[in-house]
């Protein structure tokens, strides 16, 4: 086990368990952090905050820093953008309460997908799709395609979702729409700061990102496994020219995944910038 390095810390701000649709428990979370010699980790599940208070007591224990986030599901200038929330207040019941009704319309999204595949001649049920997500609140479209990659419906993940529940595909269905701006809205009233997840893979990057900001956002995750080197450039140099808050991370998702905890090193100066910024703005609202 690699141990920390205080002369070089770094961070990974996306992180999935099994609490979403990743396959890590907050045990391996914060093991792999210690392992990939991280100083600061953020778990971020789909519509879910269940792992962060276990994750967050393992890194204190660790002597980790530990940022607890989420990242929801918006729509704009027609197509999904997902927004990262970084230091949400886990006790805040009406956002809460937005993520029990995110949580039922993923069970919904669920079977209305499945419905599709059945339709499509593919012979699976919710049951099969359920069972897989047996810790989780937030099922969504990865267990769906562990589902049909165990049936033998496809031998791959993106097989999955390139023939079947890939936006646009034969058995996609919408999430419960959100806009960007009733996300930052919600991500704000839970102490949050609000940033647009790997922007990088948005089909029209420049107009999306122009958008946000209007909306509203903090801040843009430059830092992505799929973000080439001028795409991260250029996120930096749009967050600098109108002092935006900059984020990375690796966006893993388990063992299963060809993406890696720690694949990114967000340089510690980026989460200090973070942790002061919502600091003040949450002094300020006292």
């Amino acid at each position: 086990m690699s141990k920390l390095n205080p002369a070089n810390p770094v961070a990974d701000l996306h992180l999935h368990s099994h609490y979403s649709d990743g396959t890590y428990t907050p045990q391996t979370l914060v093991a792999r952090a210690l392992k990939t010699g991280l100083s600061c980790i953020a778990l971020t599940d789909h519509d879910t905050l269940e792992g962060c208070a276990a994750t967050q007591k393992l890194c204190e224990e660790a002597g980790i820093g530990f940022i607890a986030g989420v990242e929801l599901t918006a729509y704009a200038l027609g197509e999904e953008v997902h927004i990262l929330g970084l230091h949400v207040n886990l006790d805040n019941e009406p956002f809460l309460e937005k993520m029990r009704e995110f949580q039922e319309g993923r069970k919904n999204r669920i079977i209305e997908m499945v419905s599709l595949l059945n339709k499509e001649g593919v012979g699976l049920s919710v049951e099969e799709v359920l069972e897989l997500a047996h810790h989780c609140s937030a099922p969504g479209r990865m267990h769906i395609a562990h589902a049909l990659l165990r049936g033998k419906h496809c031998k791959s993940h993106d097989e999955a979702f390139s023939r079947y529940i890939g936006e646009g595909k034969v058995a996609w269905a919408p999430k419960v729409n959100c806009s960007i701006e009733a996300a930052v809205e919600l991500l704000h009233g839970a102490g949050a700061a609000a940033l647009v997840a790997h922007p990088g893979m948005q089909r029209d990057r420049a107009a999306v990102c122009e958008y946000a900001i209007e909306k509203g956002i903090d801040g843009f995750e430059c830092y992505h496994p799929r973000h080439s080197n001028s795409t991260t450039r250029r996120l930096i140099e749009l967050c600098q020219a109108h002092q935006l808050l900059i984020s990375g991370g690796s966006d893993c998702h388990g063992v299963e995944e060809r993406i890696y905890m720690g694949s990114i090193r967000l340089p510690i100066q980026y989460v200090e910038q973070l942790n002061q910024w919502v600091y003040s703005k949450n002094l300020k609202k006292a």
